[in-house]
């Protein structure tokens, strides 16, 4: 497989195969669409063997028509299925996704290809380009695009083809400046564009991250510029449905003057009308409890040390007590004749000059103390099952996936058993929303992969009695 090589070259990626790559890619991997941009200055022989293998032709159409992919990814997807010769009608498909790179370069001649066999297909395949939907709109940008690659006078004798209340061609007709839109057609897509943006705005932002609102501003050619704005301006008002903030009154000043005589008090604001107050954002159950400032009281003034009693006297030299601050500055303060200062009498003591035997530490130590097990590879994946996080179940059954993938089933089955068996697990409760998840993924059948289905039916027989 010469087309893995280059995939791999630039330490992209350490695929095994292309299946392992296909399966990163159908997921959107960062790594996986970066590697992709080299297949596009590979040889066609490779392109064309990264696009029959298996069903890597539906993986690469879904990239190429995906707007949020990279653009070096989503032309080598086109370019590797034009290379293997795509037929009607999945070339409709990739003509009214990705028209609008026929004007890179990069894409070469196959450019021409794509128009002249797209746009027929996508005629013919009618769908939301015949109505007024966004759809309309990517295949007018699409034949815009396309103009330049065959010309004006080729893409006016291919639209010839297409019905008389098609909403794309007519779109794509007013694009390119060969007719204008009719009073129809100009109010459905002005209302259509207002919809749209005040649906993107009223959107909260998880859900934009998630390609769960529409997008804005649409795929549509420049000549749908001035609606664009106007729909701007209509949807400017327009809120995120979870940024609802509740008005407050103006806060008091601390010394109000008295009010003059003859004056009345003026009266806070009024809410507007249609507004009502918003509830309290509840608190997340997974933040940590905040913490309390104490006020610690101040410091007594430390206690005066008490006086240090002398030392004894006795018989014994060592313990005699020192001589007077005057007689010991005086005994210190000897010099010979060169300078040099003379020790002390009672510097050293003949009979007591060695050092003290250090203590040692015993050499019997106490055993170390037992270390905790490492976590398994599903240890977090089912935390965040039991605090009944969104996509939780699915998170897991994609991490059991790819362990199957990667050491085999048995070896899933292990592991999965292995940290079942923890004390941590037993004896819990499965949310109510998880447990039908999992429900869900068990009878799903062919829709999934196969470790799905077997880690749903596993998890569903430890922690839901009578579920098998």
């Amino acid at each position: 497989m010469s087309v893995l090589a280059t995939l791999r070259q630039d330490r992209a990626g350490e695929w095994k195969s292309l299946d392992d790559y296909l399966r990163d890619l159908r997921h959107r991997d960062q790594a996986a669409l970066a590697a992709l941009g080299h297949a596009l200055s590979a040889p066609a022989p490779e392109q064309r063997e990264l696009a029959e293998h298996g069903d890597a032709g539906a993986v690469l159409l879904e990239v190429a028509c995906d707007l949020r992919a990279p653009k070096g990814a989503r032309l080598a997807a086109a370019r590797c299925l034009l290379e293997a010769g795509i037929e009607p009608p999945f070339v409709g498909h990739l003509f009214a996704g990705a028209g609008d790179l026929v004007t890179d370069p990069r894409l070469g001649a196959q450019a021409r290809k794509l128009v002249e066999a797209g746009l027929p297909a996508a005629l013919q395949r009618g769908g939301e380009a015949a109505q007024i939907a966004l759809a309309a709109g990517a295949f007018a940008r699409a034949v815009h695009a396309g103009a330049s690659a065959v010309g004006q006078a080729r893409i006016q004798e291919l639209l010839s083809a297409a019905p008389e209340l098609h909403a794309g061609a007519i779109a794509a007709r007013f694009a390119l400046g060969l007719a204008d839109l009719p009073p129809g057609q100009r109010t459905g897509w002005k209302r259509l564009l207002e919809q749209t943006c005040a649906a993107n705005r009223r959107a909260p932002p998880a859900a934009k991250r998630v390609g769960l609102a529409p997008a804005w501003p649409p795929n549509l050619p420049e000549a749908f510029l001035p609606m664009v704005r106007d729909a701007e301006q209509a949807a400017a008002a327009v809120e995120p449905a979870d940024a609802a903030k509740i008005p407050t009154a103006p806060a008091k000043p601390a010394a109000a003057a008295a009010t003059p005589a003859g004056k009345t008090k003026e009266k806070p604001p009024a809410l507007a009308e249609g507004k009502t107050l918003a509830p309290a954002i509840r608190r997340s159950p997974f933040r940590r409890p905040m913490g309390t400032v104490i006020e610690v009281p101040p410091a007594a003034s430390p206690k005066a040390m008490a006086a240090v009693a002398g030392r004894p006297s006795g018989g014994d030299e060592r313990l005699r007590p020192l001589p007077p601050a005057a007689a010991r500055d005086e005994q210190e303060l000897r010099f010979d004749s060169r300078g040099n200062r003379i020790p002390r009498a009672d510097r050293w003591d003949g009979d007591h000059f060695e050092w003290e035997a250090p203590a040692l530490p015993s050499p019997e130590l106490p055993p170390p103390p037992p270390s905790r097990p490492a976590p398994g590879p599903f240890a977090q994946r089912l935390r965040s099952v039991f605090e009944d996080r969104p996509e939780a179940v699915e998170r897991l059954c994609a991490a059991a996936e790819a362990r199957s993938a990667a050491f085999g089933e048995d070896r899933l089955l292990q592991d999965l058993a292995a940290e079942l068996s923890r004390e941590t697990w037993r004896g819990r409760t499965l949310p109510a929303e998880q447990a039908r998840r999992l429900r869900a993924l068990a009878a799903a059948g062919a829709r999934h992969p196969a470790a799905w289905a077997v880690v749903a039916r596993r998890l569903l027989d430890f922690f839901v009695p009578g579920a098998g």
